[in-house]
């Protein structure tokens, strides 16, 4: 069970990558959420337990079918038409 209306589905090695809409229905605008006026969720969790790893808010809601991953980044496409990267930080 996730908080979001998953739109956009990505597997990584063993990262799940979910992008959608806030499951949310405030009770002065009941639509907001889903038209998108609530902004975006980025998910990571992991494929083999399921187990949350990571939450992002997303400024605009992914495009249908907008997350690509390549060359260990993860693309975005949202609704505003713009394209988001992001990379995992590595350290020592």
């Amino acid at each position: 069970s996730i908080p979001l209306t998953g739109k956009a589905m990505v597997l990584a090695d063993d990262v799940l990558f979910v992008a959608g809409t806030p499951v949310a229905f405030p009770e002065d605008d009941l639509a907001k959420a889903y038209e998108g006026r609530m902004g975006g969720v980025l998910w990571a969790a992991s494929a083999s337990t399921g187990e949350k790893l990571a939450q992002y808010k997303l400024d605009a809601p992914p495009a249908w079918d907008g997350l690509a991953a390549a060359h260990g980044k993860l693309f975005l496409a949202l609704a505003d038409g713009r394209v988001i990267c992001m990379e995992p930080k590595t350290g020592s």
